[in-house]
């Protein structure tokens, strides 16, 4: 799972999202709070995407950031698989992160959990020209 904090540079997320994710039954891609390149996070083939920009609220243009050079090409995003997740969910190391795990594992395990609060999921692709 790739988890973003910031789209320009791409940031991962922090260390406790890091954790959240291994809890909800995920596995982090990176080293988190960390800058990566977007040719990586391509080929690393990721199965899931999810997006908590900073101070973004669930304003993630989930389309864009699926078009990236590549990115048509992971599992995530040819499965539907790229999510915007509130920024306070996973951002804030307070009492909102268990919105966050909830929100985390109906991104990893939608079979199992309902669609959760502050839970976005892309609803098409943007191809993008060269």
């Amino acid at each position: 799972m790739y988890c973003e904090e910031w789209g320009k540079p791409l940031i991962l997320s922090q260390p406790w999202v890091a954790e959240l994710v291994e809890a909800a039954g995920g596995r982090f891609y990176g080293k988190p709070s960390k800058q990566i390149a977007s040719e990586d996070v391509a080929d690393a083939d990721p199965a899931v995407i999810i997006a908590a920009w900073c101070g973004a609220g669930d304003r993630v243009p989930l389309e864009k950031l699926a078009a990236r050079p590549g990115w048509d090409k992971t599992q995530a995003v040819k499965d539907f698989r790229v999510y915007c997740i509130n920024d306070e969910f996973l951002n804030t190391p307070a009492s909102t992160l268990i919105g966050g795990l909830y929100a985390l594992a109906a991104a990893i395990h939608p079979e199992v959990f309902a669609s959760a609060k502050g839970l976005r999921k892309i609803s098409s692709v943007l191809v993008e020209k060269a």
